[in-house]
């Protein structure tokens, strides 16, 4: 339906003309990246729809004058609506952004390229390292329990925070491109004094550790609300008896056990409860030692219980996931509105809109 901006009711059709082409947009990108219709043309249009309502609310604007208006007027509910459709106009143009990066189709690694030997952010990631493995002792400098040594465990080893962010990401990239329904959850068998658990909150809704030794699982919980991840649970019990593994979405594991037989023992017992496509970040190189049952997607990223052509099929989808990061819990802009499933699509494909607000 086509309709003049200089009509008094022109931002109210063009906004639900709008509304109903942004529904469908929303639909189609809940489907997985590979194989998608293109939305190129749909994207054309939201932005003249766009334009065309900037144009009809200044004009409107101009027709209703500075005010005031009468309280309870029309002319005041009016005047209202339309300073918040000026808001909503830099969201519609920053999901309008967001659509043309997906448009693009561009693949991304599944980790980060390590970086030149001349890249000036190769000495900040280093350093980062050095500083943050420092951190983590100083955080937890409690010494292993006699107890824990005596079962196998070993001492709280800190892993290179720039490795465990890297491949942490990624998990959470393959759990959108499997368009994933519900919260993340995320659980660290050996979390120490709890480190990894509050980072991995920066990025999954759900966040969890077990951890034996009970000086560090007691560090652990101190030290989670106070870097803001105080919705963290820490299991103090031995990971060889827990059984809420199918519980969670990724798991991670750095070695926590000593004794080799026991480190098997423990992978065959996760690996025997999780569902399949889990992710599981496991940095050392044993693990791989399961065969089949762990699919290799990137270097110390595993899916659980799938075939091969399923991995593949998922690190290619995972590589047309954006790099944005979005936490659930954030809430989206005031005065989004009708705007609103599509920009939360945005997000599920990894290009947050609010980069280009």
């Amino acid at each position: 339906m086509h309709i003049s901006t200089r009509h008094p009711d022109a931002t109210l059709v063009l906004e639900a003309q709008a509304e109903s082409l942004a529904s469908d947009l929303a639909a189609r990108l809940v489907r997985p990246a590979l194989g998608r219709r293109s939305i190129d043309a749909e994207t054309d249009r939201m932005a003249r729809l766009l334009a065309q309502a900037r144009t009809a609310a200044s004009l409107r604007r101009r027709a209703l004058g500075r005010g005031p208006h009468r309280k309870g007027s029309m002319e005041e509910a009016e005047a209202h609506r339309l300073k918040d459709l000026h808001r909503r106009f830099a969201i519609w143009r920053a999901i309008i952004d967001a659509l043309r990066q997906i448009e693009r189709r561009a693949t991304f690694p599944l980790l980060p390229r390590p970086r030149d030997v001349l890249d000036p952010r190769a000495g900040i990631d280093a350093i980062a390292d050095i500083m943050f493995t420092r951190a983590h002792r100083a955080v937890n400098p409690v010494p292993q329990a006699a107890g824990s040594a005596a079962h196998g465990c070993f001492a709280d080893i800190p892993t290179r925070v720039s490795l465990f962010l890297e491949i942490a990401h990624l998990a959470y990239r393959l759990l959108l491109a499997r368009c994933h329904d519900g919260p993340m959850r995320f659980l660290d068998v050996g979390c120490g004094g709890g480190i990894k658990v509050a980072l991995a909150s920066g990025l999954f809704e759900i966040a969890d550790g077990i951890e034996f030794d009970p000086g560090y699982a007691e560090t652990a919980r101190r030290t989670l609300p106070l870097m803001r991840a105080q919705g963290s649970r820490i299991f103090e019990c031995d990971a060889l008896g827990f059984d809420k593994y199918a519980q969670y979405d990724v798991i991670y594991l750095y070695r926590p056990m000593r004794d080799d037989d026991l480190l098997r023992q423990l992978e065959g017992h996760i690996l025997a409860q999780v569902r399949p496509g889990t992710i599981i970040l496991a940095p050392y190189q044993t693990i791989e030692a399961h065969g089949d049952r762990l699919r290799r997607i990137a270097e110390s990223v595993y899916a659980a219980g799938i075939s091969a052509k399923e991995a593949d099929l998922l690190a290619r989808r995972a590589r047309r996931i954006g790099p944005h990061i979005v936490h659930p819990s954030r809430e989206i802009p005031n005065q989004t509105g009708w705007l609103a499933p599509l920009w939360k699509a945005c997000e599920a494909n990894g290009f947050d809109p609010a980069a280009w607000e």
